[in-house]
């Protein structure tokens, strides 16, 4: 609930501000479920009273901007005291923050595993390799080259909703 209050209001600040979602040529998100629905949301609010200007068809969803793969702790809630007596704390912080360390990955067995090209895990340097190769291949060309969208490239406007670990 928390999170869709907060895609509203970001929504109504962003309309505030003059944003408005008919200014809106795609935007990109993950492929998460709860991601498509933060972006509708916030597409939604930023229309406000006008809902006839924006279009769900204007959301792309994008494997690139998934969030962070956390290897054999997909799943597994940070603050769980197993990770810490099985791990260690400095073993976890190091995965966590550091810039090269990564977990474990999971394998086949792992409830979560999803067959290649899906990561079975990742750093944070890993995580923004993907991120910009998105960027590069997907968003970059949106606001740039992309032929048939409402607006012509120097008016263009693209909306990018991603996870805090993305």
């Amino acid at each position: 609930v928390k999170g869709r209050v907060e895609a509203v209001g970001a929504g109504q600040l962003l309309r505030s501000r003059g944003f408005k979602a008919s200014k809106v040529d795609v935007a990109f998100t993950s492929e998460l479920q709860r991601a498509y629905e933060t972006t509708e949301l916030a597409l939604a609010s930023m229309a406000g009273p006008d809902q006839h200007t924006w279009s769900s068809e204007r959301i792309r969803c994008l494997a690139g901007l998934n969030e962070r793969h956390y290897g054999c702790l997909q799943g597994v809630f940070k603050d769980d005291e197993r990770l810490v007596q099985t791990h260690g704390a400095e073993t976890l912080r190091s995965w966590r923050r550091s810039l090269r360390g990564k977990p474990p990955p999971l394998d086949e067995s792992h409830s979560y595993y999803l067959p290649p090209p899906a990561p079975t895990t990742e750093s944070l340097l890993d995580c923004q390799d993907r991120v910009l190769g998105a960027y590069n291949d997907y968003i970059a060309p949106a606001l740039f080259d992309e032929e048939g969208l409402p607006h012509p490239p120097d008016q263009r406007a693209v909306v990018v909703v991603a996870h805090a670990n993305t």
